[in-house]
């Protein structure tokens, strides 16, 4: 018993040693941080008059060593504002919008077992078109956070046609709704307009990881308005409308229209990164996620035979919904290159920026269909080219 009570004395030993020496260290350091030996912890130095003040609610944060420094860009001299602009040349595609399709018989004629020949789905609703993007920025004195704002506008739209082909059986076909009547025609004509308009408010604060590589990470809100149009135009010469067991012959057209306007509010982030391989020069990366509520105010739709002879119509689905509410996901990501440049005694700065943008709104397209509504991805990328100037 004897042997192992020795054994345990260097282990009490240590255990002392570390309490005592943890104990003076904690002391030099409540000397130090207070002005004084004889300064009780929480005590603060007055800066304006040098006396020592007692008391938790006087006291102050103290110094600290700057972890993340400050990136910028900022001027010497200036007002700490910043301008941007964007030319961007994207393409926008509304996806789920199929307005007619082939390759099938409506009639087997001489032969009743002839079958179809290879057909397709053609689609409208996909479009190069240029925007641009204007933003306004304050770098605020309160450690290096900045203040951002950016407004973009883009107007996209599609025009496509499907017609008949001569010496082959098959037609323009266009589906009013999945399970619904099936509508034939000799030339089928599609046109598609979106209205793209977004806000974006940033409050963000850009530091070295390294000497060659800054981040930027951000916290603020996205907001948007939106319009889309579809018209579909079917004209035949095989219309008929069923009257009483009777079939009267019309001229038509056949003309199917959808409306969606949409307008939304949500928190988004996110990160721009950027790899310096000089002063002038770097790689950039640029990611933001949104969380987005969403009221689709108007959900339209009409399909409408027309008779041009007598100038009569019938429609046949008309629907009209309002105030329809959901929360909606936009991601967003930027790969591109930029050069900058500070002149006159670093007073003012120069960047311009090429960048490939891609960005996704999931399910955000709503399409009304015979019992439900239809959601689809709405998709837009395409060239950025920003230029920014601060003073």
């Amino acid at each position: 018993m004897e042997v192992k009570l020795r054994k345990l004395w260097p282990l009490v030993g240590a255990l002392c040693a570390t309490v005592f020496s943890s104990a003076f260290a904690h002391s030099n350091y409540s000397s130090g941080s207070n002005g004084s030996s004889g300064s009780s912890y929480g005590s603060s130095m007055d800066s304006s008059s040098g006396t020592t003040q007692s008391g938790q609610g006087s006291y102050q944060r103290g110094t600290f060593r700057e972890i993340t420094p400050n990136a910028g860009p900022r001027v010497a001299h200036g007002a700490d504002v910043f301008i941007t602009a964007d030319f961007i040349w994207w393409n926008a595609s509304q996806e789920g919008i199929s307005y007619a399709v082939t390759g099938f018989n409506t009639d087997g004629g001489a032969d009743p077992f002839a079958s179809a020949s290879k057909g397709k789905y053609d689609y409208v609703g996909s479009d190069w078109a240029p925007g641009f993007k204007v933003g306004l920025g304050l770098n605020l004195s309160h450690d290096g956070w900045d203040l951002y704002s950016q407004y973009t506008w883009l107007h996209a739209s599609d025009n496509s046609s499907l017609s008949r082909t001569d010496g082959v059986a098959y037609a323009a076909s266009l589906l009013p709704f999945d399970d619904g009547p099936t509508i034939t025609g000799d030339k089928v004509k599609a046109n598609w307009d979106l209205h793209f308009n977004v806000i974006d408010l940033e409050l963000g604060r850009n530091f070295y990881l390294s000497q060659f590589l800054t981040m930027r990470p951000f916290i603020g809100l996205k907001g948007t308005w939106q319009d889309q149009d579809l018209k579909v135009t079917t004209e035949s010469t095989q219309f008929e409308i069923d009257e009483g067991g009777q079939n009267i012959p019309v001229t038509g057209p056949f003309v199917h229209k959808t409306a969606t306007d949409a307008w939304g509010i949500g928190v988004r982030g996110g990160l721009n990164v950027s790899w310096y391989m000089s002063k002038s020069w770097s790689l950039y990366g640029d990611f933001a996620w949104t969380t987005m509520w969403t009221d689709y105010d108007k959900l339209t739709r009409s399909d409408t035979l027309y008779d041009s002879t007598t100038g009569n119509s019938k429609t046949y689905f008309n629907v009209s919904n309002d105030d329809i509410y959901a929360v909606k996901y936009v991601g967003e990501m930027e790969l591109g290159l930029r050069w900058e440049m500070w002149f006159y005694d670093d007073n003012y700065h120069f960047a311009i920026q090429a960048g490939w943008e891609q960005q996704v709104w999931v399910n955000w397209g709503q399409f009304v269909e015979l019992l439900d509504h239809v959601n689809h991805d709405l998709s837009l990328h395409g060239l950025n080219l920003k230029f920014r100037f601060d003073f």
